[in-house]
């Protein structure tokens, strides 16, 4: 073999190992920004929060805090429905339909005392239905006073205690306080109330308006 492709098969060679060298060294250099490069963590789409179905359930003691009382009265639900309003104004609404009967005290005439509590549906929304409480009143007359037709008109019930039914809202609005009544028509009996001012606190605790 000449001088010459000596010379040159030499050169190849070195060459060789030279590129050789690079291609390993661009790997390792690779593999060592791989393990040193922190790892971006995916955002996480907000969790969806599920609807809250009810704001007190059959097994629940319902707790009203009244003006000048030392402690809470307590009261166990004795009814809970969800009612569909065909109200008035054109409007369907959609609440849940409580009937609270005191665990603690009796009426004036000793009949248990018992309060109804309407809550929007879903929970937590602000509605003309509530959340809003309710007291048996002697006062039978709903004559003469405004008709409030986002609250008045025919109702059903799809009980979740006792059994479905069905009957009728007819609100006022009073001029003085209690600012508002209701005759309330449900599976054939009637009844007066009037408004209650309430706050739902923590806990669900309702507190009355002194």
């Amino acid at each position: 073999m000449s001088a010459a492709k000596t010379k040159n098969a030499k050169a190849k060679r070195v060459t060789a190992k030279k590129a050789k060298k690079v291609t390993k060294a661009v790997k390792v250099k690779r593999a060592k920004a791989k393990q040193t490069t922190p790892k971006t963590a995916k955002p996480k789409g907000a969790a969806p929060q599920a609807a809250r179905p009810f704001r007190f359930t059959a097994a629940d003691t319902v707790q009203i805090r009244f003006p000048g009382d030392k402690k809470p009265e307590s009261f166990r639900v004795d009814d809970m429905v969800e009612a569909t309003l065909a109200a008035l104004d054109g409007q369907t609404r959609q609440y849940y339909q409580y009937r609270l009967v005191s665990n603690d005290k009796t009426g004036p005439d000793g009949a248990e005392r018992h309060f109804w509590f309407f809550d929007p549906k879903p929970v937590g929304l602000t509605g003309p239905i509530g959340p809003s409480l309710w007291q048996r009143t002697a006062y039978e007359t709903v004559d003469g006073h405004e008709v409030l037709d986002s609250c008045a008109g025919n109702f059903s019930t799809r009980s979740v205690t006792s059994y479905d039914g069905s009957g009728s809202l007819h609100v006022v609005k009073l001029d003085s306080t209690p600012s508002h009544r209701m005759r309330l028509d449900l599976n054939g009996k009637r009844e007066f109330c009037d408004s209650v001012a309430v706050t739902v606190g923590k806990n669900d605790v309702l507190s009355v308006a002194g």
